[in-house]
């Protein structure tokens, strides 16, 4: 079959399509479609590429790029686009054009196959989207199987508009919502767990800059995991703005909630101090709310009315996205960006795990929380990093981090678990010792040349302890109750 002309002008383009953003306001769709174009130039320009980007008619095209890979991975993570195909461009005079185009393409795929024809148009042409269907399928029909529109081993879309012609097989998904950039900002607690880099995802995907707010209780090690979490949001899914990364020093803050025994309800008054924390940095830019990554009823701070009581005279919006997902649904979302953890610390509240209430009085959280001082200070003496500095952060605290795994000789170890878990398994020779016991007995002990070693389920717990036990002067670090277990494992085959 001889080529037409129009066969001769083709060209490979992208064609992105938007969902939401179609049925705002033409001046809203415009600065959304704006920050679509620039959103998605700025994560092919971190691969190193380069585009031309047009829009027409609900649609953009993207062009005069170098990899097409790159443009996939872009398109991909770009906030607002509901879905792309790669699609060949072709210049039009009639629809013989199409149907040469097609015929040219398409013949040889068919052989045994059945197909469909989807057509649709935009523009003053002479025939209709049906006048294209008709015609394409018409002079295809004879190559293949036959035609099924439920079910079609092939479909070709045609989209025209004006003199061009867009022809494709098939489409990827990108994630959907609204481009970052159009809906403020918000402020996102987050730790280095599965839940929070995930609430802070879905914000994103609603067109909102976050800024990430992590409340540090066992320096540098939690810190660490920290910055791993939000380093896939940051870098993959994140253009447009530039985000604020806050880590605040919540050590005074556990020994004053925990550990005074002045506050009735621990577990849920810290939560409460989290917001006020969160609240104060979002304020500092203009932020709109503040993002949790709670779940009704997965820890006992989330029941609904320990949820009440945390928010009873908060006035600030406490966005929580995740609030109806379970844990298996959250997790799978965190795999699919990205952020789920290598590793796993555990989270504040294993630190109240004796402490737990499930029905808080709102007015004794109320009191409390009025009994919290600091706060301020914490913040003006907070950490702020840029994205760009991640990397380097984490290689720097990795080198400072009182990880270890292997066991000084001579070390005294410490099982911050519960008695019965203790009393369940432990190291040989450990002592058991709640956190609220930590600095006395270190004051008491009288063997200062030895190593201290700590352990507890998780690791939050021994790595704020080795932490505490470090600024105290002494040679201290944490282990992970696993390699423990193995070590002892080892040594009865042995």
């Amino acid at each position: 079959m001889a080529e037409s002309e129009a066969i001769l002008k083709e060209s490979t383009v992208f064609i992105l399509r938007y969902a939401e953003v179609g049925i705002k306001g033409k001046r809203a769709r415009g600065m959304m479609e704006g920050k679509i174009r620039t959103n998605f130039r700025e994560l092919l320009s971190k691969l190193g590429d380069r585009c031309e980007i047009r829009s027409s008619r609900g649609r953009i095209f993207v062009s005069g790029f170098s990899s097409e890979d790159n443009v996939r991975s872009a398109l991909s993570r770009t906030m607002g686009i509901k879905s792309f195909s790669k699609a060949s461009e072709i210049r039009i005079r009639s629809i013989e054009d199409i149907v040469n185009y097609c015929a040219s393409r398409f013949a040889s795929q068919l052989d045994g196959k059945k197909f469909a024809v989807r057509a649709r148009r935009a523009g003053g042409q002479s025939f209709t989207s049906m006048d294209i269907a008709r015609a394409v399928g018409d002079s295809l029909y004879g190559y293949s199987a036959g035609v099924d529109l439920v079910n079609p081993d092939v479909e070709i879309n045609v989209e025209v508009r004006d003199n061009r012609a867009y022809i494709f097989t098939d489409s990827q998904n990108g994630p959907g919502g609204l481009p970052i950039g159009s809906e403020g900002r918000v402020a996102a607690l987050v730790s280095g767990g599965i839940d929070s880099p995930v609430a802070a995802w879905y914000l994103l995907k609603r067109g909102c800059m976050v800024d990430y707010v992590f409340i540090s209780l066992a320096h540098p090690a939690d810190t660490v995991e920290f910055l791993k979490s939000i380093r896939s949001l940051i870098k993959s899914w994140s253009s447009g703005y530039n985000p604020t990364i806050n880590i605040v020093d919540g050590t005074p803050l556990l020994e004053e909630i925990l550990l005074s025994g002045k506050v009735r309800i621990p577990n849920i008054t810290y939560k409460r101090t989290l917001y006020e924390i969160a609240k104060k940095i979002a304020i500092e830019k203009n932020g709109n709310g503040i993002v949790t990554g709670e779940s009704i009823g997965q820890v006992s701070s989330q029941t609904p009315a320990n949820l009440m009581a945390i928010n009873a005279g908060f006035d600030f919006p406490v966005f929580r996205p995740l609030v109806g997902m379970d844990k298996d649904e959250i997790t799978e979302v965190a795999r699919k960006i990205g952020t789920f953890p290598k590793t796993n610390m555990g989270e504040f509240c294993s630190l109240f795990s004796q402490e737990v209430v499930l029905r808080a009085d709102p007015e004794i959280v109320r009191t409390d929380f009025a009994g919290i001082i600091g706060l301020d200070d914490m913040i003006k003496s907070r950490v702020q990093i840029s994205p760009s500095e991640i990397d380097d952060v984490i290689d720097s605290l990795e080198k400072t981090s009182l990880l270890c795994e292997n066991i000084p000789d001579q070390s005294l170890t410490f099982d911050l678990r519960s008695p019965m878990d203790y009393r369940e398994w432990h190291y040989p020779g450990a002592r058991n010792i709640g956190l609220r016991q930590l600095k006395d007995t270190l004051k008491q002990e009288n063997q200062p040349d030895r190593p201290l070693v700590f352990y507890c389920s998780k690791g939050l717990q021994s790595a704020y302890a080795a932490g505490v036990a470090r600024k105290m002067g002494r040679e201290s670090y944490f282990v992970p109750i696993d390699l423990l277990r193995n070590k002892v494992d080892r040594k009865i085959r042995n």
